[in-house]
């Protein structure tokens, strides 16, 4: 069924928005831009030097002849430095996904450092080009051969920043450091937390409602609440049927607007649905790479549990903040009155996904398992003091389903006593 024009100009401009922002995480924008303005200002430092006279208003005491060698010399290095720094770049990626996980690339390529010393190998070497291109044997730009002069000194401190940069970032304690950084800061701001105002009382939805589906398959990487309200004129509530971190098809709903008539085919384009998971609004997605990084440190290709013992005590810290925050509202007020039901997701999904994968793979190691039933204490403790039953019972459940086949493949008496102390000290939070 075709789709109205305001639908693919919202669609459109959606679209936009989100590859903006894989921009600022990819070795394009950011890159380009710094290489631009490094490369344009040649123009302007030979202007300066062109209303100088002949010889500019620059130091460099050398003739044309000298110029050109000076500027040839430092592109050519630092075209060669660049091609280096994209094979170590390259390398990296490679090696973080077959050791690490895959789901880890987005954060590398978007990592500042990276990008802007990228684009400082490229912009040398095209400024060097095109202060070239204007010295001839009558005119020399002291000033921009001078600044070309310094910049490639610049270049080599770069290249040994990058070398060090680059060495510290695949270390697997910096790799699951920056993961789960990134995951504490999207547990702060909660989906749909921001959104409305909280619904005082709660509010039972009935009658008819027209169901809204994905535009296009794949995962539902942010929820614009604002929009879906604003794309469903007339509607008196709209009940959200997905959370970010889904993966949906054209054929599943995500959102039924009630009355029915009040739905309209823009409301699809307020889900951003893409290739792959953000954290913006999916704290699960930094859990799930801490997961994927233990689960292949225990894997017998690595055989790394100490990479897996990081990986349970960051999950730990992201559960304990989990744990001791409030669940936002599910029922929210839209500007315009419009009552939008968003559920995030329940703490009981995120506490399976951060710690079962990594017992099922890990219950052969003791230190594993206790480091896991240590963090789920921790979580535990933490619902207890703020009165979150429920989540005190799930974490009971999940230290259980730990503990029980661990205890049973122990091989000595010592990792047995230690698994039963671990596992008596979750059961006591639920006395």
């Amino acid at each position: 069924m075709s789709r109205p024009a305001g639908v693919y100009e919202y669609a459109v401009r959606e679209q936009l928005v989100a590859r903006f922002r894989n921009l600022l995480h990819g070795f394009w924008l950011v890159p380009g831009a710094v290489a631009a303005a490094v490369a344009g200002s040649a123009l302007v430092l030979v202007e300066i030097d062109d209303a100088g006279g002949d010889k500019g208003v620059g130091f460099f005491p050398g003739d044309a002849e000298a110029a050109r060698v000076v500027l040839s010399v430092v592109a050519a290095s630092l075209i060669t430095v660049a091609g280096l720094a994209f094979s170590i770049t390259i390398v990296t990626l490679q090696l973080v996904s077959s050791q690490f996980t895959p789901r880890a690339l987005r954060s590398l390529l978007g990592d500042r450092t990276n990008q802007v010393v990228a684009g400082m190998f490229v912009g040398i070497f095209g400024y060097c080009l095109l202060v070239l291109r204007s010295v001839r044997q009558e005119f020399v730009p002291s000033l921009a051969v001078s600044v070309a002069i310094a910049l490639g000194l610049v270049g080599l401190a770069l290249l040994l920043l990058f070398i060090h940069h680059v060495g510290q970032t695949i270390k697997v304690d910096d790799i699951c450091g920056r993961v789960a950084g990134e995951t504490l800061n999207a547990a702060d701001r909660l989906y749909p937390e921001p959104f409305g105002e909280p619904e005082p009382a709660p509010v039972v939805l009935s009658g008819p409602a027209a169901h809204v589906y994905a535009d296009r398959a794949g995962w539902v990487r942010a929820v614009g609440l604002d929009r879906l309200a604003e794309r469903s004129p007339g509607a008196e509530s709209v009940e959200v049927l997905v959370v970010p971190g889904d993966f949906v098809t054209p054929a599943r709903p995500v959102a039924a607007v009630r009355p029915p008539e009040a739905a309209t085919p823009q409301a699809s384009v307020a889900f951003e649905i893409s290739r792959e998971r953000d954290l913006e609004q999916d704290v699960g997605f930094g859990i799930r790479q801490l997961v994927d990084i233990a689960v292949r440190a225990l894997s017998p290709s690595v055989n790394d549990p100490t990479t897996a013992v990081t990986c349970v005590g960051y999950l730990g810290a992201v559960l304990e903040r989990l744990a001791g925050k409030r669940t936002p509202e599910t029922d929210r007020r839209a500007g315009a009155g419009v009552l939008v039901r968003a559920p995030g997701p329940p703490f009981e999904r995120l506490l399976d996904e951060a710690f079962l994968e990594i017992g099922r793979h890990g219950q052969d190691d003791p230190r594993v398992v206790c480091a896991a039933l240590e963090a789920l204490e921790r979580v535990g403790a933490v619902a207890a003091a703020v009165g979150a039953s429920d989540r005190v019972l799930s974490v009971g459940r999940v230290a259980g389903e730990l503990a029980a086949p661990a205890l049973a493949r122990a091989r000595t008496d010592r990792e047995r006593a230690d698994l039963e102390v671990r596992a008596a000290r979750v059961r006591a939070l639920l006395a």
